[in-house]
């Protein structure tokens, strides 16, 4: 017998009560659900014949940026890079795939969405990932492989953060620690390498960053869903 559409869940609805349990998930058990979340939404766009790579894309991506800042950086749907063979070369180009799809995250919100706790009664937002994400890039990265610059932008105050007034900086602040960490990953001259910051190995801390993106995005993914009221794709 099938269900009453008036009694069925939502799907909104759904997202909603998985978002609220984020904070009692553990490091695993967040990670099975990222990898879930990007198998769903692959399986949404399949039903919908949007095909992954669909050239369409790439136009309506120019005109999805709500917030000012991004009105001339690239959205559209990125590749997953190819086995080329060289371990440093490819951990890094996943970095940089990883990086892009957590951006694609403030695709169509507008700063007020960006801001909102859409998921109540937790105290997060897509821009507090945001914060989260430049810290790490420079804990890890930036200041950890170099040992210059800052490596603390907000204190604690990261997730639950950020304001109209701040959007734009705390995003313009991650790209540019982004630019930082690149740096100091070129600089490192192999993947032994430890960092003069954080004296862990560049091996190690491409690895970690690629569990902090995989993880957080996931996060942000569900968090855009409620702010937008959609599953907008």
């Amino acid at each position: 017998m099938s269900s009453n559409p008036s009694t069925a869940p939502r799907p909104l609805a759904q997202v909603s009560r998985i978002a609220a349990a984020l904070p009692s998930l553990s490091a695993a058990e967040l990670d099975e659900l990222a990898d879930a979340v990007e198998a769903l939404t692959d399986a949404i766009g399949l039903q919908r014949d949007w095909p992954a790579n669909d050239p369409s894309d790439v136009d309506r991506a120019e005109d999805e940026a709500s917030v000012p800042v991004l009105t001339d950086v690239d959205l559209s749907r990125g590749s997953e890079p190819d086995d080329s063979g060289d371990e440093r070369a490819d951990l890094h180009a996943w970095l940089a795939y990883q990086r892009h799809e957590f951006l694609r995250k403030l695709r169509d919100l507008s700063a007020e969405q960006a801001l909102q706790w859409s998921v109540p009664p937790v105290e997060l937002s897509v821009l507090g990932l945001v914060r989260h994400m430049r810290q790490m890039e420079a804990g890890y990265l930036a200041w950890g492989l170099s040992g210059e610059g800052a490596r603390d932008f907000y204190g604690d105050d990261d997730f639950a953060g950020g304001s109209l007034d701040s959007v734009g900086d705390d995003i313009r602040g991650w790209l540019t620690e982004i630019k930082r960490a690149d740096a100091a990953i070129a600089a490192s001259p192999s993947l032994d390498a430890r960092g003069l910051g954080h004296g862990r190995t560049l091996r190690w801390s491409l690895l970690k960053m690629l569990h902090e993106y995989t993880l957080h995005a996931g996060q942000a993914h569900m968090i855009r869903f409620a702010a937008l009221g959609e599953m907008r794709r």
